[in-house]
């Protein structure tokens, strides 16, 4: 399945991941994913499953 990756509540990027798999493992591809964008540093890291992933940076 593909959710969405955001940064500070905008979409960045979308990201491929199995329904069963792990948090962090889900965080990692996500920050792969936008690299190039994270700018600062990551404050919160914010994970509905199945849905959504949202990285907090300031």
């Amino acid at each position: 399945m593909e959710i969405a990756v955001q940064i500070n509540g905008k979409t960045r990027s979308t990201i491929a991941i199995a329904r069963d798999e792990a948090k962090d493992a889900v965080l990692a591809k996500a920050k792969e994913a936008v690299a190039g964008r994270l700018t600062g540093t990551v404050v919160k890291e914010i994970y509905v499953p199945g849905r959504i992933v949202n990285l907090v940076v300031k």
